[in-house]
């Protein structure tokens, strides 16, 4: 049997029984989530990919683990699952310090308790409070699954694909006709599969970043059950913030960007339009930095009067990590001044959305995320030569849907392209950005045909009327693409 070393653990493995428990557990999982399926599938046809979005979640969890687990032989995910296993002896031997340590503070006299059974965690994870979450999180799964490694990597997979499968069904609901297109954004991309299912930071941030995108939508626009999606606002806030506050703090503005747009959109006066919006973006940007000076302790060196020192630091930091390998690229030096910041956003922009390129590959690991951003690159620039750039530029100005997943894409992959200058990591960082630019590539796609449609047929292209998506179909009657009434230039009333 393969075996790792593991400080603190000596050599230790997979055993037999735990890909025995794993068929098992995929099995029942199987017959659980296809009865879901068969049950919602007649009123909701996206659930024709809710088998395979979570077959392609558990098998990139697995697939993640064990390239780790045997060919990495450690990483964090090894850290974060053995500091767990800790955990649990320590709840074998005392569940009343382990409840302490489970839910209090990283310092000596907690760490103190772990000196009864032997073991403790690794030094790196408990001391740092962010890193430590993902061992209290997962330290429940790592418990009941009596220690096994392989079936709390799907366990916590399983958990996680429900966020991405309601952020899904959110777009969906907009634009139903994309449905096939939009799971490929956001269950069947390599990369998305891949890091954002292992134990890993990755997995759950990405995760709750889609539930607060659904649970947004669920209040904001759709008002339905408020008291369950305000709780997943806050569950989805505190993970990020606990985590990694930097997606919050973009994330945030964004989504509230999404709903100002949305409202003055929705005036049919231009007049009106135009002096509204100026109000109601200085409104977002007083009650957006508001809320993020409220949150500086939370966001610690991520607040705002921090973040321009936080940057340079972990841009310094990435360089020389060992653990990421030589695969560097050099977005500039960064000077401390916003100026100088805002001159590296194209290069720091490319290099999240599209790097690394095939020929700086150097594993087989970044072989296959070059392939996937090749894609990304290709279908980018077919979306903007179909629409001469203007008719993208037009959506995102005109749909607020869009412009969320733009500027949520953009300005996340800003950060990240900045203080990431490293592949290895990069390819990790970017996958909360993935799904929603591809989304909004497939969105604007779809708008432009609609648009052409209408012209080839001496029709007026309203983009106000998708304001919500698409417009409903009227079966009376046979009808254009969608929303128009063959013989007539009049919108189907939404």
């Amino acid at each position: 049997m393969l075996l790792i070393l593991v400080y603190y653990f000596g050599e230790v493995g997979i055993e037999p029984w735990e890909w025995l428990m794993s068929i098992v557990y995929v099995m029942v999982a199987f017959l659980y989530f296809s009865r879901q399926k068969n049950m919602r599938l007649r009123k909701e046809p996206e659930y024709k990919h809710f088998l395979w979005g979570f077959y392609a979640k558990v098998g990139g969890g697995l697939a993640f683990s064990l390239i780790y687990f045997y060919y990495y032989n450690g990483g964090d995910t090894i850290a974060y699952f053995y500091s767990a296993v800790a955990m649990t002896q320590l709840a074998a031997a005392d569940f009343i310090a382990f409840l302490q340590v489970l839910f209090g503070p990283n310092d000596a006299a907690h760490l103190n308790l772990f000196t009864a059974i032997g073991t403790q965690p690794f030094g790196y994870v408990f001391n740092d409070s962010r890193t430590f979450m993902v061992v209290r999180v997962i330290s429940p799964l790592v418990l009941i699954t009596f220690r096994s490694y392989v079936l709390t990597a799907l366990l916590l997979a399983s958990i996680c694909y429900i966020g991405v499968w309601r952020c899904y069904q959110t777009f969906v609901g907009y634009f139903p006709s994309l449905m096939n297109r939009l799971a490929i954004g956001f269950l069947y991309l390599p990369s998305v599969a891949f890091w954002g299912s292992g134990i890993m930071k990755d997995t759950l941030t990405f995760s709750a970043t889609c539930w607060w995108v659904h649970c947004f939508d669920k209040v904001f626009f759709k008002r339905d059950h408020l008291f369950f999606n305000i709780a997943g606002l806050m569950l989805s806030a505190s993970l990020l913030l606990m985590l990694k506050p930097y997606i919050f703090m973009v994330l945030m503005p964004v989504t509230l960007l999404w709903l100002a747009y949305y409202r003055v959109a929705k005036f049919r006066n231009a007049i009106i339009r135009v002096m509204a919006l100026p109000m109601l973006l200085m409104m977002l940007v007083a009650g957006a930095y508001t809320l993020l000076v409220a949150l500086g302790d939370q966001l610690g060196k991520f607040s705002l009067d921090e973040a321009m020192t936080t940057t340079i630091n972990i841009q310094r930091d990435m360089q020389r990590a060992e653990e990421y390998g030589s695969n560097y690229f050099d977005v500039g030096k960064l000077d401390g001044t916003a100026t100088g910041m805002l001159k590296r956003a194209p290069t720091a922009i490319m290099a999240a959305l599209f790097r690394p390129f095939l020929w700086e590959s150097r594993s087989v690991v970044m072989v296959l995320s070059a392939l996937e951003n090749t894609w990304l690159l290709i279908m980018g620039m077919v979306v903007l030569w179909r629409t001469r750039v203007w008719f993208f530029l037009r959506c995102i100005r005109g749909s607020p849907i869009v412009m969320m997943c733009m500027s949520f894409a953009l300005v996340f992959g800003f950060i990240i392209g900045l203080t990431t200058p490293n592949f290895g990591a990069l390819v990790r960082f970017k996958i909360p950005l993935i799904p929603f630019l591809v989304s909004a590539c497939f969105i604007v796609d779809f708008l432009n045909r609609e648009r052409l449609w209408c012209e080839a047929r001496g029709k007026r292209f309203e983009l106000r009327n998708y304001l919500r998506g698409e417009p409903v179909r009227k079966p009376a009657k046979k009808t254009g693409p969608v929303g128009l009434v063959e013989g007539s230039a009049t919108p189907v009333a939404v």
